[in-house]
């Protein structure tokens, strides 16, 4: 009996031990496999890795770098170990200097991609990311995406309250728009010596990426030159502000030889722009004007054959640089192809972008 009493005993001291080194175990390896979350590794030495958390425990953390692979890290030498987790904001700092405020939506190992306020959509680069703060300020540069604008003409995006930009194109011509409210923007311009213009937008976002407006422009010469363009026009715009497209169609009149003259089919513009780096995008702008031409035949002065076409004006090129300045540079049509005398010139511009609720 007494045997049978000390071996119950012996067993459960051992059961306890063991149960207790089992816990001691579990505590120790504290592994977590999350492939999906991007990751900063602060060195004591000051070098920074970073890449995607493969793994963690109390010994080491498995980084996967998208250059060099799979770097293993000794917690003994870590600083700091920063994890992006989705659905949380962070602010963003680029190797480039810039900062980008948002929500985590998604993540990989060559992209992260930001819900930003009034922004849409961003896709950072991983490679590109220098680091990142929870809950941080956002930099005032993040507000100036210029994605109300193409090379001259707006897009449906709105310029918002108190925003707004001054360009100059060409040397010759001087101009500004302006955000009167957060969906309505004025703007005019000179044209040295003989031109001016004048517009209104109404911009306002129907949907995810989506964008609508609907305004007005005049375009038109002093000093007796008789040519201009008047017209009411509604936008759609597909993209967020730094990659999108814009589809316009406007009805109204045409100055040619001192005489206004109706449009009886619409004047079209297409724009688009793609954003390829931080300071590097790509643009085309195109309109597409209506023309009415004469064909007399035999002589007969009288009863012409009237034929309506579009005569397009294409423009293609890029802008560089972000924030408050930037410039742009392109080859733009002059002429009617349908006539043989298309010829390309060259076309520049600048603008600084001004934000008064900004200190």
């Amino acid at each position: 009996m007494k045997n049978a009493i000390h071996i119950r005993r012996v067993l459960a001291t051992a059961i306890m031990l063991l149960a207790g080194f089992i816990s001691k175990a579990q505590s120790q390896d504290t592994t977590v496999t999350n492939e999906s979350q991007f990751c900063i590794v602060t060195l004591t030495n000051g070098t920074k890795v970073s890449g995607m958390l493969q793994s963690q425990d109390n010994a080491q953390v498995v980084v996967i770098d998208p250059i060099l692979g799979q770097l293993t890290v000794l917690q003994s030498n870590i600083e700091l170990l920063q994890v992006v987790e989705t659905g949380k904001s962070y602010t963003f700092t680029m190797s480039s200097g810039k900062k980008y405020m948002g929500k985590v939506i998604a993540q990989s190992a060559s992209s992260i991609t930001i819900d930003a306020a009034n922004l849409g959509e961003i896709k950072l680069t991983t490679t590109n990311i220098a680091g990142f703060n929870s809950g941080a300020e956002v930099s005032s540069e993040l507000t100036y995406d210029h994605g109300s604008r193409y090379l001259f003409a707006p897009s449906a995006i709105p310029l918002r309250k108190g925003e707004g930009y001054y360009q100059n194109m060409m040397i010759l011509m001087n101009g500004f728009r302006y955000g009167v409210t957060d969906h309505v923007s004025v703007g005019a311009g000179i044209i040295v010596p003989v031109g001016f213009y004048a517009d209104v937008k109404y911009g306002h976002q129907v949907g995810k990426n989506v964008h609508v407006a609907a305004g007005g422009m005049l375009i038109t010469t002093m000093m007796g030159f008789g040519a201009g363009v008047v017209c009411g026009f509604g936008s759609i715009t597909l993209g967020d502000r730094w990659t999108n497209a814009t589809f316009t169609a406007g009805y109204g009149a045409v100055m040619a030889d001192g005489d206004w003259n109706a449009t009886k089919r619409p004047i079209l513009n297409f724009s688009a722009m793609a954003r390829v780096t931080d300071g590097f995008s790509l643009i085309t702008e195109n309109y597409f004007f209506p023309v009415r031409s004469y064909e007399y035949t035999n002589g007969n002065f009288s009863n012409p054959r009237i034929t309506h076409h579009y005569r397009p004006q294409l423009s293609a090129g890029f802008r560089i640089g972000g924030g408050k300045h930037t410039f742009d540079i392109a080859g733009t049509t002059l002429g009617d192809v349908t006539e043989g005398d298309l010829f390309v010139i060259p076309y520049f511009s600048y603008a600084y972008h001004f934000n008064r609720n900004k200190k």
